[in-house]
């Protein structure tokens, strides 16, 4: 499976696919194939730590394209965020924001972490992972203990090694009307997204 994302704004994705080959995306995002695949509905809600990962905006279910003869499939977000990727391996799990999800590679199997983590969601397996954002990407690799502070709006994944907490709180945020942020040191990767999610108010 070769894939290619075009330019933002408005990027989109486009796959090759060999007969057999498969993929995993939020349901409603095909734009067009030029050729045969099957399609089913992957049910991802099983057990209560996917029950509470819905409430961080994990989807319910999620399509599963099929090709039933080589063909090129393009695939598009249903709002305003862009699409990249992260090349996922079992050596280096990645916890990422459900809300952020797209679209993945079929040996790619994805669990929520649990409260203890925010209810982000950890990768095994290897392949390519899609995820969508707004604005900008910024790739901010630590290694240090001294700690970087990011708005919890703003990220989108992190490599599981960091050390990634949440300070404050949601009451105190509350109370003093400032952001929630995580603490983040140790050695690795996070991804953060420069906007938060763009809702257009309708007149």
């Amino acid at each position: 499976m070769k894939f290619k994302i075009s330019d933002s704004p408005s990027s989109y994705l486009i796959i090759d696919f060999t007969k057999d080959e498969k993929i995993i995306t939020e349901k409603g995002c095909l734009i067009y194939s030029d050729g045969e695949y099957n399609f089913e509905n992957k049910i991802e809600a099983k057990g209560y730590k996917n029950l509470l990962a819905l409430l961080g905006g994990k989807s319910l279910t999620y399509a599963i394209y099929t090709a039933k003869e080589d063909l090129k499939m393009t695939f598009s977000t249903k709002d305003t965020s862009e699409i990249f990727e992260l090349e996922i391996n079992n050596n280096y799990p990645i916890l990422f924001n459900p809300s952020n999800h797209f679209s993945r590679s079929y040996r790619i199997e994805t669990k929520p972490s649990g409260l203890d983590q925010d209810l982000f969601i950890k990768t095994s397996g290897s392949g390519s992972l899609f995820l969508k954002y707004y604005g900008k990407v910024i790739e901010k690799e630590i290694n240090s203990t001294k700690p970087i502070y990011v708005n919890v709006d703003s990220v989108i994944a992190y490599e599981e090694k960091l050390d990634v907490a949440s300070v404050g709180g949601v009451m105190k945020t509350l109370v003093s009307g400032e952001v929630e942020l995580y603490k983040v040191s140790g050695q690795g990767k996070i991804w953060i997204q420069s906007k938060d999610k763009i809702v257009y108010k309708k007149e």
